[in-house]
């Protein structure tokens, strides 16, 4: 029972606040990794967009919208209203996020463009989380004394094979690795040329593994 308290709060602060890679520091990543992202903004990182995430146990009036936009870098807000003590505690230890009795809210910043997509660490660095035209195999990685933070291409469609929002969609799958949470031994992230990040899974250390969509109002 415990376990599973751990891996829905995990999950829970996943979809709800964005728990990637955002308050990490940079380090000496190699140039491919951390150079902004070349393209034209989108629709998707336009000032009023809005996302959402369905079903998140523990939390209700969740809104998370672009509030700021400058040539394809994008700050999104996230709010939320809290029930569940553990996942408050999560927030509460996020340096991007405040907790305000039960309401919880902060900010995330990211580029996004026609050719792809890149968090912002602690320091202001951007990580690639995913390139429209990468290929398989194809790595980014941030450099950490503690260990590096890597996210790997490990699929790219050629067919309509990712269900989501009532339909099939092609999608290029970003694996990450090193991402220092107790209990996850691994995080993929799904992407789509059009439709920009379509879900999350977070895969556990004990095995099992809980999948998250993500539906953006704008398309890219």
């Amino acid at each position: 029972m415990k376990s599973t308290v751990i891996k829905l709060v995990i999950v829970v602060a996943a979809g709800t606040f964005g728990l990637m890679s955002c308050d990490i520091l940079g380090g000496g990543s190699s140039s491919s990794s951390t150079t902004p992202i070349g393209g034209d903004p989108t629709p998707i990182g336009e000032v009023g967009n809005t996302f959402t995430v369905p079903s998140i146990p523990g939390t209700s009036d969740r809104i998370i919208e672009v509030i700021e936009s400058d040539g394809g870098n994008s700050v999104i807000s996230f709010s939320a209203k809290v029930t569940n003590p553990t996942i408050l505690q999560v927030a509460n230890h996020r340096q991007s996020f405040t907790a305000n009795g039960d309401q919880v809210t902060g900010q995330l910043k990211f580029r996004i463009t026609d050719k792809g997509v890149q968090s912002f660490t602690s320091d202001g660095k951007p990580f690639t989380m995913v390139r429209y035209d990468a290929k398989v195999g194809d790595k980014y990685v941030l450099k950490r004394s503690g260990g590096d933070l890597v996210r790997r291409v490990v699929h790219k469609s050629s067919d309509n094979d990712f269900y989501w929002g009532f339909m099939m969609i092609k999608t290029i799958q970003v694996e990450e690795t090193g991402f220092k949470t107790p209990g996850v031994s691994r995080i993929k992230y799904y992407f789509n040329h059009r439709f920009g990040m379509v879900g999350m899974d977070v895969f556990f250390e004990d095995g099992s593994e809980m999948l998250m969509w993500v539906f953006s109002q704008n398309d890219n």
